[in-house]
């Protein structure tokens, strides 16, 4: 049988020193969607009293969240292939604790936001309720009713929010720890100057 060979990952010298421009999409782009969910999903649930204004936020949170879940599984395996590839531009930090508390925040991010995609829907699902996406069409549930299961996702989706937002604390401490630098390789290269 033959073996399989799969790609190594370029060298740190090889790799790119920018982020390329689906990265930089998938990331900002992620970023703005995330902050605004976290924003109404807190605000709707903490800070509004019942009413019409709290049911129109969480109908934008609920419409929102699953729009997002097809780019967010694009997103994750972009990524992947990015790092099997050799893609990703080398890691700013040197070998040692700090690079792989970053590896870990980058990677529970994107996994905390995937838990958080699929648990929303799975509270109305879990009801035998379908997600209604602002007003456009609405996905029907494809399980049974189930009263634990229920219970269990919207614990789930709000322990994962809270741990988002501490992941996303640490994942701008740690851009703001590198300065510039970190800002330059997801913003893309700098425009060129006209000729004087």
């Amino acid at each position: 049988m033959p073996a399989l060979h799969t790609a190594s990952p370029a060298p740190a010298a090889a790799r790119p020193t920018l982020y390329g421009p689906v990265s930089r999409l998938a990331h900002w782009g992620g970023a703005l969607l995330t902050i605004a969910l976290l924003a109404l999903g807190l605000i709707a649930e903490e800070l509004l009293p019942d009413g019409a204004l709290r049911r129109k936020l969480w109908a934008w949170h609920v419409g929102l969240g699953m729009l997002a879940l097809l780019p967010l599984l694009l997103r994750a395996q972009w990524s992947a292939l990015a790092l099997l590839a050799g893609r990703r531009p080398a890691p700013l930090s040197a070998p040692g604790p700090l690079r792989w508390l970053e590896h870990g925040v980058h990677a529970g991010l994107l996994a905390v936001m995937l838990v958080m995609a699929f648990s929303g829907p799975l509270m109305y699902w879990s009801e035998g309720e379908p997600v209604h996406v602002l007003g456009w069409f609405s996905v029907p549930s494809p399980i049974e009713a189930n009263a634990a299961l229920h219970y269990y996702s919207g614990r789930l989706h709000d322990l994962g929010s809270k741990l988002l937002l501490a992941l996303l604390a640490l994942h701008v401490a740690g851009a703001l720890r590198h300065g510039r630098s970190s800002l330059r390789r997801m913003a893309g290269p700098r425009p060129q100057q006209s000729a004087r």
